[in-house]
């Protein structure tokens, strides 16, 4: 489940990260003081769920 959750949690981060950059002029410096901090924040702990998920789920033999 942190699996799946990381990869969302990744994908967020990218969808904020385009839509930062898609949003034209007159609220353009307001997405990206919300956006591009969110997006960062997003992937990085969607990266830490991901690593998290894949060292805590493997098979043990």
């Amino acid at each position: 489940m942190r699996t799946v959750s990381g990869a969302l949690l990744i994908l967020a981060g990218e969808q904020a990260f385009s839509h930062a950059h898609l949003i034209p002029f007159p609220h353009q410096l307001y997405a990206q003081t919300i956006l591009i901090p969110f997006s960062l924040i997003s992937t990085l702990v969607g990266i830490a769920f991901l690593v998290i998920g894949w060292l805590s789920e493997r098979k043990q033999s």
